[in-house]
């Protein structure tokens, strides 16, 4: 048995942080249906992609953080809208919502208003800095919140200046934040049997993914050096080293570790320099460090400084590519790449990221069915809810206009 099957999830989320957060549930066993307006459907299925992904609206970036949901289209600004919402709720366990703050409730859909029809119902609110506040208002993308939380400024390069970070690092950590918070909640209704509302900021997120870097300026009053593909250790034996045929990353922490590199890579003698003897000289010179490595680094491949450095016992690893990392046989063996069948518009099953644990005991980990168009079963959820085919009939109708 999964972890959630049984559990009811409404879905009123767009882009990623939202719908990664619900899409855990569905990968558990939940039956999530996913809220999308007619026609056009989530904002993620045509962003992020080409021209071909978009005449199909099904972006790569919506297929992966929406497996195992039933899409609903209906038209929430409507009287008929929400009286499919609110049937669609009666009979949940969780909302999940990320509009601007405020919006929900002129929705008729904030928890204030269905908590009075269902008082143990788990609410969560995804948004960019909360629900209430100074900032509550601004408007919020995964890159404006690098921004906001100084990450920019713990990334880059002393030449190129803060650059941010290059994956929505953000939204998906905010998603994660939301599920467990949500889990969180669930565990609290089945001990007191009260409802509960989670208020889930990016903001919030973006500063515990920093959290090491922001004690360390709020405690000390330290503000990290940009260090690129240097190691905060400050240590010429870690960090990025180019080989005769790519790269590599070293990272040595202790200063067992320094030595048993310098050892590995045939400059024992620089212990012998008073430049490099100890920890705190070798951070104090740190440029004519990582020169005297770097060119040792690139006297043999990347595979021969694996080896060497793995029998030293020196954290190492190659640089990879994108394909490199996902044809990794590791993946395979623990089932965290799925397969998507049946695509609608592709000729064959896609791999996309699943849930990423796994589980023991009779608990399979993702099993879903692929993201469909936009309404694909809001026939499906409409006679599960009791409309009749004359009332489905009118409401499809209503939502090709």
């Amino acid at each position: 048995m999964r972890a959630y099957e049984g559990l009811k999830v409404v879905d009123f989320t767009q882009v990623l942080a939202g719908p990664i957060s619900t899409q855990m549930f569905s990968l558990l066993g939940a039956d999530v249906v996913k809220i999308e307006a007619p026609i056009k459907g989530d904002q993620l299925r045509t962003t992020l992609t080409d021209a071909e992904m978009v005449a199909k609206r099904l972006s790569p970036a919506f297929l992966t953080v929406n497996l195992g949901k039933k899409s609903l289209a209906i038209d929430l600004k409507s009287e008929k809208g929400r009286e499919i919402a609110y049937r669609l709720i009666d009979d949940a366990d969780v909302v999940v919502e990320n509009f601007r703050p405020g919006v929900a409730k002129k929705l008729g859909i904030d928890y204030e208003t269905l908590k009075k029809r269902k008082p143990d119902l788990v609410y969560c609110s995804i948004s960019g800095y909360g629900q209430v506040g100074p900032r509550s208002g601004d408007k919020a993308y995964d890159s404006a919140i690098q921004a906001a939380s100084g990450l920019f400024t713990l990334n880059g390069h002393e030449e190129s200046g803060p650059t941010r970070i290059g994956i929505m690092v953000i939204d998906m950590f905010t998603g994660a934040n939301a599920a467990f918070a949500i889990s969180s909640a669930l565990y609290r209704r089945e001990k007191t049997g009260k409802g509960q509302y989670v208020d889930v900021a990016m903001y919030d997120s973006a500063l515990m993914i920093a959290a090491a870097q922001m004690a360390d300026f709020m405690v000390r009053g330290n503000i990290p050096p940009l260090i690129g593909n240097e190691s905060p250790t400050r240590q010429p034996t870690a960090g990025v080293f180019e080989t005769s045929d790519g790269n590599v990353l070293l990272a040595t922490i202790t200063p067992d570790q320094n030595i048993a590199m310098l050892k590995a890579a045939g400059l024992v003698h620089m212990l012998d320099d008073p430049r490099f003897a100890t920890f705190e000289a070798r951070q104090a010179n740190l440029k004519a460090g990582l020169e005297l490595v770097g060119e040792a680094m690139r006297t043999k491949t990347t595979a021969e400084w694996i080896d060497i450095m793995n029998k030293a016992g020196v954290v190492v690893q190659a640089v990879r590519t994108l394909g490199e990392a996902t044809s990794d046989p590791q993946l395979e063996h623990r089932g965290i790449v799925v397969k998507a069948e049946n695509v609608q518009g592709f000729d064959e099953a896609l791999r996309l990221v699943g849930a990423p644990f796994i589980a023991n005991e009779d608990s399979p980990m993702n099993v879903a069915s692929p993201p469909g168009k936009v309404g694909q079963h809001t026939e499906e959820v409409l006679r599960g809810l009791g409309y009749d085919d004359g009332e489905i009939a009118k409401i499809l109708a209503l939502n090709e206009e």
